[in-house]
């Protein structure tokens, strides 16, 4: 399936790169319609709580390629914002284990 989306994409930009299709998500998305208010319409009859469950998903499929592109232009930033993170996770669970010392 994906070696047809590249080569549609390929067929439709003129172009060799399909980076597109990486850096725009996981998946695409088939709209046929013949106006703006037609295309609308189709738009507005996705769920709303269907559409939040999907854009989580894509948010965390996409999640890995933004830290990798992160450490590779910030490095910096982004390994201390890493080691700020494990030092909170670090610290709540060492005052989650002295809680449960305490109660028992």
């Amino acid at each position: 399936m994906f070696s047809n989306l590249r080569r549609h994409q390929r067929r439709i930009s003129g172009r060799k790169s399909t980076a597109e299709l990486r850096d725009f998500g996981q998946y695409q998305v088939l709209f046929l319609a013949e106006s703006e208010e037609m295309l609308l319409a189709q738009i507005r009859e996705v769920p709303v709580a269907e559409y939040n469950t999907q854009r989580r998903r894509l948010a965390m499929g996409e999640a890995p390629r933004q830290q990798k592109h992160r450490l590779h232009r910030h490095s910096v930033r982004t390994i201390q914002a890493l080691v700020d993170q494990h030092t909170v996770l670090t610290y709540c669970t060492a005052m989650i284990s002295l809680a449960c010392r305490q109660i028992t």
